[in-house]
């Protein structure tokens, strides 16, 4: 009896050891780039410089730490997108996720007049939130989850 309870605490040792070492890793700036490199959009990219996030997605600056915004040089046939946000603690990464929820509604919502063929795209976003780092990609359906978990 005594052996088996030896065997049962390894055993439930190892899992949570396990359990532990499959925590993802927060999202880098180098990430977006990554996506970009890997083919995962439907056209070429352009970096978007200067305060294009704390516009666009209504973020505090101060919250934000780093971030990178990689857009569709084409947005009237597309409406891909990488960004990835970097922020000062997970309270600002919540809202910040919810603030991507509301881009992509609004993008659908834009495209439906003057991008129809963008939709789809934009229905199958990755968006996500690990620690206090959200990363927000709208791309190829096809070839852009598995990019996204080639990152983790």
């Amino acid at each position: 009896m005594k052996a088996f309870k030896t065997i049962l605490a390894a055993l439930l040792l190892g899992l949570l050891l396990a359990a532990c070492g499959t925590e993802a890793r927060p999202y880098t700036t180098a990430d977006a780039q990554a996506l970009v490199d890997a083919g995962a959009f439907n056209g070429e990219m352009q970096r978007v410089e200067g305060a294009f996030v704390t516009m666009v997605y209504g973020l505090d600056a101060a919250s934000l730490k780093d971030y990178v915004s990689f857009q569709a040089m084409d947005t009237a046939v597309s409406a891909d997108e990488v960004t990835v946000l970097i922020l000062a603690d997970e309270d600002a990464a919540r809202a910040a996720e919810e603030a991507c929820r509301r881009r992509v509604e609004s993008q659908i919502e834009n495209c439906r007049l003057y991008a129809p063929g963008a939709i789809p795209d934009l229905e199958a976003a990755v968006i996500d939130r690990v620690g206090s780092t959200v990363l927000l990609a709208v791309g190829n359906p096809k070839r852009l989850p598995e990019a996204v978990k080639g990152l983790k």
